[in-house]
C-alpha cells in the first residue's frame, strides 16, 4: 500500500463544560456545542464542512476546465428521525447537498456536481 500523506487536521478538546468544546486547526480556534447554544453546533460544522468543500473544490474543477462559473451556492442539511427508536450511535438519516450555479450551463453544472462527487 502506499504511504499516506496528512492533507488535514483538526483537533477538538473538552473544556469542563457539558456540550460545549474548543476545536482548532493549524492557529485557529473555535468553540462548538451541541444544538441550542450561542456557539456553533458540531452538526452545524458537519454541513458547513461539506459546503465549503463542494464550493472550493467546483470552483477549482470549473476553472481547470475552463468553464465560466461566476458564483456558486451549496447548502447542505442533515436529517433524523426523532421517532424511531435510538441506536448505539447518533447517525443522520439523510444528508441534503443543493447546489445552485451562476454563469454555466445546466449540463456543464451536472458535470461539476457528478466530478465533485466522484472525488
Amino acid at each position: 500500500m502506499a504511504e499516506l500523506t496528512l492533507a488535514y487536521e483538526a483537533k477538538c478538546h473538552s473544556i469542563g463544560v457539558v456540550g460545549r468544546s474548543i476545536c482548532n486547526a493549524r492557529n485557529h480556534h473555535w468553540v462548538a456545542e451541541n444544538s441550542g447554544g450561542e456557539a456553533v453546533g458540531a452538526g452545524e460544522m458537519f454541513c458547513a464542512s461539506i459546503a465549503a468543500c463542494a464550493v472550493n473544490m467546483v470552483e477549482t474543477i470549473a476553472s481547470t476546465e475552463q468553464l465560466a462559473l461566476d458564483s456558486i451556492e451549496v447548502n447542505v442539511a442533515a436529517y433524523r428521525d426523532f421517532d424511531k427508536p435510538a441506536g448505539d450511535i447518533s447517525v443522520y438519516d439523510q444528508v441534503r447537498v443543493d447546489f445552485r450555479m451562476w454563469g454555466v450551463s445546466d449540463d456543464d453544472a451536472r458535470f461539476l456536481v457528478k466530478t465533485w462527487k466522484q472525488r
